[in-house]
């Protein structure tokens, strides 16, 4: 990954890599530790399914950030937003209700 992708991770950024052992792993960052060069993971899906669920530390140029999704259905949205409020992120809930909306609002008018 090149340095300025590096600079743009942030918590909360989706990331993957793969282990020393070829495992995949992807999930999303959950903080910054003391080391600039080492972040926080939340592993949500992996090769190795005893990492699922859990957190693990990783080295930063180890990670390769994903795109981010712009387009997500009802029921993605509804999960989002209860993930949102278990970690009581505030301005990822407000948006996610507001696309939850909009979108709601376009399948209304499809159907009627």
């Amino acid at each position: 990954m090149g340095t300025q992708n590096k600079q743009q991770v942030q918590i909360g950024d989706w990331v993957k890599l793969q282990s020393s052992k070829g495992e995949r792993i992807h999930g999303y960052v959950e903080k910054h530790t003391g080391n600039n060069q080492v972040l926080q993971l939340r592993v949500v899906t992996s090769d190795n399914h005893l990492l699922a669920g859990h957190s693990i530390q990783v080295q930063l140029d180890k990670l390769e950030r994903e795109t981010p999704f712009t387009r997500y259905t009802l029921a993605e949205l509804e999960q989002l937003i209860d993930l949102a409020l278990l970690t009581n992120d505030k301005a990822w809930f407000d948006a996610l209700s507001t696309q939850y909306k909009h979108l709601h609002s376009e399948l209304t008018e499809i159907i009627t």
